[in-house]
């Protein structure tokens, strides 16, 4: 049986990246604003639910 080579050897070093905090707070800001509309979102739809049931 032959035996198959690797091409070139894998470099973790290069597939990990810093995370730097101004990325961290942008996600985090973007994170709260997402969780912000999908809350007022659900309200409205509640709200409207609950208006539509008294008439």
């Amino acid at each position: 049986m032959t035996t198959r080579k690797r091409s070139g050897s894998r470099n973790k070093a290069k597939a990990t990246q810093a995370v730097y905090p101004t990325s961290a707070a942008s996600v985090a800001g973007r994170n709260l604003v997402n969780m912000a509309v999908v809350m007022a979102t659900c309200a409205t739809i509640l709200l409207a639910l609950m208006i539509a049931k008294k008439f």
